[in-house]
């Protein structure tokens, strides 16, 4: 399993937020500042699925794991699964997961999730 994080940081956007948007949903990633082809990221990577503990309590608490399931069996395909967070609600500590026709003007936390099983995955994530 690899898991990738990333967020543009936006130039209206203060780096120090998105950072802490971003650690406040994967408190176990450790994340950097990156820049590609000029524009500044956030971005962290781990083979280690427990990085997903916090986004699948959050589901759990909040008791979207339904809605969570439908989106992410959208966004799965054979061998991964890629999602889209909202950084406003992550920067209060809470996982939405973005429709696939939803795109912020200050954009989202893309997750990208290479998994041989996404089927064991989602489940995982969403269990009742």
């Amino acid at each position: 399993m690899r898991i990738r994080v990333v967020a543009e940081v936006k130039p209206t956007e203060d780096h120090r937020k998105v950072l802490a948007a971003v650690s406040k949903i994967f408190p176990e990633l450790k994340v950097d500042l990156r820049e590609r082809e000029g524009v500044i990221e956030v971005f962290g990577e781990s083979d280690q699925l427990s990085v997903l503990g916090y986004m699948k309590e959050n589901l759990r608490r909040r008791k979207v794991r339904a809605a969570a399931e439908r989106i992410m069996w959208s966004r799965a395909g054979s061998n991964y699964i890629k999602l889209a967070l909202s950084k406003h609600a992550a920067y209060v500590g809470t996982v939405s997961l973005l429709e696939e026709d939803e795109f912020p003007e200050i954009g989202c936390i893309d997750v990208f999730v290479e998994t041989d099983d996404p089927e064991r995955l989602i489940k995982w994530l969403t269990a009742r």
